[in-house]
């Protein structure tokens, strides 16, 4: 284990992902929940590897809108993208989603930006997760690693159960990183990174 700065987990991330030419807006969205992850004491190098090799395969869907099974949305890429759109329109966005620790961490995000209350439930209307005052509350008796359907929802009332919810709070400015592969997201930011240029930026996500 080594330790790494918040902002060389988003740097680097960042640049890795623009270096297999993921868009600069995507790259950005990812790079910020990794350091919202890696601040929260979450483990992310690994799944952020697979997602850039999804990416390039094209088995992973970039459109809020578009998305099966077979090709579940990229919450690591536009998990962001999906939290503030839910938020804005106040509606509740149902699909095949592919990681969703990235999306517990665009709802962590937004909710400590905007302070909304969100809510996250899997197909069996199981809560995930819920953001309540700025913070964010994970069941802990659920995997949140596999690949599945859910519901996200902004809420004004959650219904009491017996779940014992876990609160995701932050660590220090530095976090400790599997050397291995965070010397895997360095060396595909070095071997093949190219300075973004504002000709080379465009929407996605729709």
């Amino acid at each position: 284990m080594i330790s790494v700065s918040l902002n060389e987990v988003y740097s680097e991330t960042y640049r890795a992902l623009r270096s297999v030419n993921i868009e600069w807006s995507l790259a950005k969205d990812c790079a910020n929940k990794a350091k919202w992850l890696a601040q929260h004491g979450q483990y992310f190098l690994g799944s952020i590897l697979k997602t850039a090799d999804l990416y390039n395969n094209n088995k992973i869907s970039i459109s809020i809108n578009k998305n099966t099974n077979k090709k579940p949305l990229a919450t690591a890429l536009l998990g962001l993208l999906l939290v503030e759109y839910v938020s804005a329109k106040k509606i509740t966005w149902e699909g095949y989603i592919d990681n969703s620790k990235f999306l517990l961490a665009a709802m962590g995000i937004i909710a400590e930006e905007q302070k909304i209350n969100l809510i996250l439930e899997n197909e069996q209307k199981d809560i995930i997760a819920f953001t309540k005052d700025k913070e964010i509350y994970v069941n802990t008796n659920l995997d949140t690693k596999i690949s599945s359907y859910y519901f996200l929802k902004t809420y004004d009332f959650i219904k009491k159960k017996n779940i014992k919810f876990t609160n995701l709070k932050k660590n220090k400015n530095v976090t400790k990183l599997n050397a291995q592969c965070w010397q895997k997201l360095k060396s595909l930011a070095f071997e093949t990174y190219v300075p973004e240029s504002e000709t080379s930026k465009s929407g996605a996500g729709y």
